[in-house]
């Protein structure tokens, strides 16, 4: 490998997703594929996409606003007409549909619904993505480790928009913090027999880690070093036994990583204040990708029409903006506060977008938040 250049496959994996509507950017994080039966999938979580909490379903945004699409920053050699010098390789934010006709493209857990915080996106990586970028998540390594209570994870995301290079992830560490073959009860009540009563019970374990947002989404990884059986990494072994040391499936004093799930942040009120976070097990992604249960979305249909409308006709006066002779608040991957006169805005987006009082675009006021 060489001495300078990308040392782990694993940061090839997640890229950066954009929550949009017709204001601009609204919210940032993380996704990534995954692959079941040759068909590849996109995969993040539900709040990221539905802009509502999956267990309250309230508005995440403190102004209300909801996606009505999202930009994928995938990785790709840069074009003449992108600003960047030829061949320059870097990640370029690619419009991804979640709708259609009012209704979610995204499929979601067929017996929990949106109580289940992940979605999966049927797509293929884009043509102009190099075949060594964005593999699926679960194609990375064939590796079982023991997958055991504190265990090492590494959640690979995007932290507050935060990258490194030319776009590649930040890796947060954290332990899984409960057994990760049992369910997890979200917001219940405490019992005198048995584990908490009357509380959301997900297919999921905790993690303690320090995240931020904009993890949302993240693939994990876990991560084992020591000596175990790697054809069923939980049974025990004995080195005295006739061809032990001839097996090519024990790993002795070895590291290896495993892909575990998805991570979300958006859990109960007491999980929160105990810091933990949630990992959703990967048989909850391989269920929903097998599925193919359309997602749903609490937002009624008259106001996603509208939100819809007002998102392609910001789409169709895009070009006009980007064209005016003065700077543009308009810009691909971030909103930045441009200077700039309100005769260059076109009039049917004027409404919209000013507001009345400075002259500057509503998207000031909110500056995008991640997720």
């Amino acid at each position: 490998m060489p001495e300078r250049g990308i040392r782990s496959t694993y940061s090839q994996c997640p890229f950066e997703i954009q929550m949009w509507d017709h204001e601009g950017v609204i919210s940032t994080g993380t996704a990534f594929f995954y692959e079941v039966n040759e068909e590849w999938f996109l995969i993040t979580n539900w709040h990221n996409l539905s802009g509502r909490h999956f267990l309250t379903d309230k508005p995440l945004s403190s102004s209300g606003r909801l996606p009505t699409f999202i930009k994928a920053k995938f990785s790709q050699y840069s074009r003449p007409e992108s600003g960047y010098p030829a061949d320059t390789f870097v990640p370029v934010a690619q419009r991804v549909d979640i709708y259609h006709n009012y209704d979610p493209l995204w499929l979601e857990h067929p017996d929990l619904g949106p109580f289940c915080d992940v979605v999966a996106l049927p797509m293929s990586r884009p043509s102009d993505c190099p075949s060594f970028m964005h593999n699926a998540a679960n194609r990375i390594s064939s590796v079982k480790i023991p997958v055991e209570p504190g265990c090492t994870v590494y959640i690979i995301g995007f932290p507050r928009s935060i990258s490194v290079g030319f776009g590649l992830p930040l890796w947060k560490s954290g332990y899984i913090a409960s057994e990760p073959y049992y369910d997890v009860t979200i917001d219940g009540r405490i019992s005198e027999v048995g584990g908490l009563h009357a509380g959301t019970t997900l297919p999921a374990f905790f993690l303690d880690s320090l995240t931020r947002e904009g993890m949302s989404g993240s693939p994990v990884f876990a991560s084992y070093t020591g000596n175990w059986d790697t054809s069923d990494p939980y049974r025990s072994w004995n080195p005295n036994e006739p061809g032990f040391y001839e097996r090519d499936d024990i790993y002795l004093g070895t590291e290896a990583k495993e892909f575990v799930g998805c991570y979300s942040a958006r859990v109960g009120g007491k999980e929160e204040g105990a810091a933990l976070g949630l990992c959703w097990r990967k048989d909850v992604i391989e269920y929903i990708c097998s599925s193919k249960q359309i997602g749903t979305t609490h937002t009624s249909a008259r106001e996603l029409s509208d939100l819809l409308r007002l998102s392609y006709n910001w789409e169709s006066v895009e070009s006009d903006l980007v064209d005016c002779p003065v700077s543009c608040w308009y810009a691909d991957s971030d909103l930045i506060d441009r200077s700039f006169t309100v005769s260059a805005i076109p009039p049917n987006l004027r409404l919209m977008s000013l507001r009345a009082n400075s002259g500057h675009p509503s998207t000031k006021e909110t500056v995008p938040t991640v997720s």
